[in-house]
């Protein structure tokens, strides 16, 4: 009898365990970085469909690189940039990345800081007043993206609010400059 009643204790026990609330509303996504911006902490991601979104980040967002791991010892969400591959972590409830695994990195980092000179020298030629094609807006983010000579690429538009009369397939002229580490869309019109 004293048996029965400790392997029922047990069963018991084992059956009020649950895993952790938490554990139970994550889903997993996979997606092309197209920009990131750490001070409202978004991600915009385009998903092998090919539609784009822009996810909230948790501050406290665990980051992984499956690939060139070496070349990035401490990864952090600094590290993460177009157009990098990831597979990402989010709590269906609130939406928010909580984990990425870098699965791509798409560039090679050790080259003298090869993302970093490859996107001052796309600055520098993007930057003044260019003739584009919209591929896609975000206007609650303030992005939009474009087909230009050297192919598609993101801005940042300021004020958000020049977005609204725009949708994708409109032929525009932008005026771009370039704000800190930002380019910027800041005079729009459409063209024919």
């Amino acid at each position: 009898m004293k048996w029965q009643s400790k392997a029922g204790l047990i069963l018991l026990a084992a059956a009020t365990v649950a895993p952790p609330a938490f554990a139970q509303n994550l889903h997993k996504e996979r997606g092309n970085i197209l920009a990131v911006d750490w001070n409202a902490m978004q991600v915009r991601l385009k998903d092998p469909q090919g539609r784009e979104r822009t996810w909230p980040v948790s501050r406290n967002a665990v980051v992984e690189f499956n690939d060139k791991r070496e070349q990035f010892p401490n990864p952090k969400l600094g590290d993460l940039v177009a157009p990098m591959y990831v597979h990402f972590t989010f709590n269906a409830d609130t939406k928010e990345i909580v984990k990425f695994e870098v699965a791509e990195v798409g560039f090679e980092p050790g080259k003298a800081g090869a993302s970093a000179s490859s996107g001052a020298a796309a600055s520098a030629s993007a930057a003044g007043t260019q003739t584009v094609t919209i591929t896609a807006v975000d206007a609650n983010v303030g992005q939009v993206e474009v087909q230009t000579a050297t192919g598609k690429h993101t801005y940042w538009v300021e004020p958000k609010t020049l977005l609204k009369n725009y949708k994708a397939g409109d032929r525009v002229r932008i005026q771009v400059q370039q704000q800190g580490d930002k380019e910027v869309v800041t005079a729009m019109s459409k063209t024919r």
